[in-house]
């Protein structure tokens, strides 16, 4: 079944979706909009931000703390490309970013309020992000009408999420993907290592949580998984 094109902004690439962690953030010894901006350095093309402990008034402040970030980093590497970003779960936060003028978007689990119902606050020029693992999941996204793009996973077993299910596997992500009838991206246990293996299973993009945040150095690692995954043009010349 073939999908339709993801609507992004003009230039941007896909391909490294990073979603942020606030413990491990910390736990590296930086903030989320510092990793967030040596991660968009090093070729990550969407970021999602996610922290399912802070109020809705911290997490507005780390989101605007992110935006700031990653426009100081565009301006100060040279890097033309748009970067999205979205926010996990948090409508409410997102209505009031758009409001004041950012180019904020927002994704959603099965359990949290339905594509639907974002759709509806938030209007048509918003981009909504939906997680989803089985045919069923897949069906309904299509039939609502209002998913721009699927996060399918996890790939592999995981431990940022605790109530995570066991791992697909590339081939399964495969059949998956050759079904869901929309845009999708592999999220859950990649790592650089694993890239490669899900490079032909028909994802825009490979989403990581740890193998970023945790990372010693954001900007090499997401260099790297980006490389693993699918070389930029530039380096696929060199």
């Amino acid at each position: 079944m073939s999908a339709p094109a993801l609507r992004l902004p003009d230039g941007t690439d896909p391909a490294l979706y990073l979603v942020t962690d606030t413990a491990q953030c910390a736990a590296a010894g930086r903030t989320v909009a510092d990793t967030a901006a040596e991660a968009v350095a090093g070729g990550v093309g969407i970021v999602q931000v996610r922290d399912k402990h802070a109020s809705d008034e911290e997490f507005h402040e780390l989101t605007l703390e992110v935006i700031d970030a990653i426009d100081a980093v565009r301006r100060d590497e040279g890097i033309d490309r748009p970067v999205p970003l979205f926010v996990n779960d948090r409508v409410a936060v997102a209505g009031i970013l758009r409001s004041a003028g950012h180019d904020v978007h927002v994704h959603v689990g099965q359990s949290d309020e339905s594509p639907e119902a974002v759709r509806e606050r938030l209007g048509a020029d918003a981009l909504i992000g939906l997680s989803a693992s089985t045919p069923a999941e897949f069906a309904a996204a299509r039939s609502g009408g209002a998913v721009d793009l699927l996060g399918v996973g996890p790939a592999y077993d995981t431990s940022t999420k605790a109530d995570a299910p066991s791992g697909l596997g590339p081939d399964r992500v495969r059949a998956l993907v050759a079904e869901a009838g929309l845009p999708c991206v592999a999220i859950g246990g990649i790592t650089a290592e694993r890239a490669p293996e899900l490079a032909d299973t028909g994802v825009i993009g490979i989403c990581v949580v740890s193998a970023i945040c945790a990372a010693e150095d954001p900007r090499t690692a997401a260099r790297r998984i980006r490389a693993a995954f699918r070389p930029a043009p530039e380096e696929q010349e060199s």
